[in-house]
């Protein structure tokens, strides 16, 4: 059996790896707090069962990741395909996919326009606050300053 060196698989070996970890870290901690296996209780008994549990459920999920393949499951093509693809397609469905990235086009402008304006809103407020806060704090301190005087 060859190992695959995609990111899927990769990453299907570190939670492999993690797996493997757990399981020794645990029953070592586990061990060594046990003083007597005479006193092993309730939780004791969980806790291997927890880490028994936690290393099926990683190996399952790095099985999953595994057998998802190099692409991750999905079908990416290049940019070669990408344009054969465009280049076969009707002019009807060409026109279609303009049109219908112009309409995006417009839908973002828009969208943006109101971020915009939404961006000067939140500067005036915010400079309005902070004019607010400076003239509070002037106040205060020429009022203390006329007290002193006085």
């Amino acid at each position: 059996m060859k190992l695959r060196s995609d990111i899927n698989a990769r990453t299907a070996m570190v939670y492999a790896g993690a797996a493997f970890l757990l399981v020794i870290i645990g029953f070592k901690s586990i061990i060594a707090t046990i003083e007597s296996w005479e006193d092993v209780g309730i939780l004791t008994y969980l806790s291997i069962f927890a880490l028994v549990l936690e290393f099926a459920l990683l190996i399952l999920y790095a099985q999953s990741i595994y057998s998802l393949g190099p692409s991750g499951g999905g079908s990416e093509k290049s940019g070669s395909e990408v344009a054969a693809t465009v280049s076969s397609m009707d002019k009807g469905a060409a026109s279609s996919l303009a049109s219908a990235i112009d309409g995006l086009k417009e839908e973002l402008r828009g969208h943006n326009d109101r971020m915009e304006k939404l961006s000067l809103g939140v500067n005036r407020m915010v400079k309005g606050t902070v004019q607010k806060e400076i003239q509070k704090e002037v106040s205060r301190i020429l009022t203390k300053a006329i007290k002193d005087v006085e």
